[in-house]
Parts: C-alpha cells; sequence; structure tokens
C-alpha cells in the first residue's frame, strides 16, 4: 500500500486535509498558494482560457463581482491551460482589462481542488480552504452558442455573498457551459 508524504507527516496537511499546493504559479513564475495568502478572506478563482470567448464575454461580469466582494473575497484569475504562455496570458488580462491577480496551473492542481471542467468557471472556498462552491458564473449560457439576452441567476456572486457572510449556501455546484479543458484527467 502506497501512502504519500504529506499523509504520514503530521502538519503537513491544511485544515481540509488538502496537500500543499505544487505548479501554481504567478506570471513571473513564482509560486503561490491562493490559500495561505489570506486565512479571514474567501478564496474566490476563476477559470478562464484566452482563446475561449465564453470566457471573454464574461470578463465584465468577472471584474463587477470582484470588485464588489473585494473586502471579504480574495480574488485570483487562473489559467489552466499549459500551452497558453505568459505573453498570451499578460495580453489578454490588458485586453479584456482584468485587474485580479493572475495565476497559471499548467498541472491542474487548483482544477482538480476545485473540480472545474470547463471555462469560465470559478470556484469559492471559505477562509479555511473548504470547497463551498463550483461551476457556472450565472445562467446566461443555456448551452454552447446558445446565450440568453440576459442572466436571470448568479449563483457566483450568491455564493460570494453567502460565504463571506458566513451562511449556508443555497446551492454548492451548477454546471458550466463553456469550453473544455484540454488533457483533463
Amino acid at each position: 500500500m502506497l501512502f504519500s508524504l504529506a499523509a504520514l507527516v503530521p502538519g503537513l496537511l491544511d485544515s481540509q486535509g488538502n496537500a500543499p499546493l505544487t505548479g501554481v504559479v504567478d506570471l513571473s513564475g513564482q509560486a503561490v498558494d491562493p490559500f495561505h495568502r489570506t486565512s479571514t478572506k474567501v478564496v474566490v478563482l476563476v477559470f478562464v482560457r484566452t482563446d475561449c470567448p465564453i470566457s471573454n464575454r464574461y470578463a465584465p461580469t468577472i471584474q463587477e463581482i470582484s470588485e464588489k466582494y473585494k473586502e471579504g473575497a480574495e480574488f485570483y484569475l487562473v489559467y489552466p491551460v499549459k500551452s497558453e504562455t505568459t505573453e498570451q496570458i499578460k495580453k489578454h488580462v490588458k485586453e479584456y482589462g482584468y485587474s485580479l491577480r493572475v495565476l497559471r496551473d499548467p498541472d491542474y492542481t487548483l482544477v482538480k481542488r476545485a473540480e472545474i471542467m470547463v471555462t469560465p468557471e470559478a470556484a469559492v472556498f471559505s477562509a479555511g480552504g473548504k470547497l463551498l462552491y463550483h461551476g457556472r458564473i450565472n445562467n446566461w449560457y443555456a448551452e454552447f452558442g446558445k446565450s440568453r439576452r440576459a442572466p436571470t441567476t448568479q449563483e457566483l456572486a450568491d455564493a460570494v455573498a453567502a460565504a463571506i457572510a458566513g451562511k449556508p449556501l443555497a446551492v454548492g455546484s451548477e454546471a458550466a457551459v463553456g469550453c473544455f479543458l484540454p488533457e483533463r484527467p
């Protein structure tokens, strides 16, 4: 039987039983663990791709939600596609006016922890690192290629607001419509 070192050595796992993150970096190549940057704020990861038209249409909504809840939540824009270069990501961030912290997740470390399948998709974690919500930002897209004139639900904003307030979430997961992640295990 095989055991991971983190499971055998006390103190290597966080309060939710997760091993330390590896493979997550900022745009300068520095390792970053968004769950250890803050112990008092909710952590929100928003997964996008530079070449996903649905992700790109959501840019203003992502910015609006992150601005509205910045006092109680730490927001990160996560680029999980290994083939996207730092230069492509920087250009994308500038082109769409993002002001969120940017992370690269080429090994899908955050993708797996957040249970993400497509972009755009978001995950909301408690200040202690517990996954509270993962899924769509809202119901703007009914299916790939079919959008509503305007969304009628706001799952991400509702999840962030509830998490900040320490209230139970009405929905823990909602399937997202978007661009699939290549090589997703």
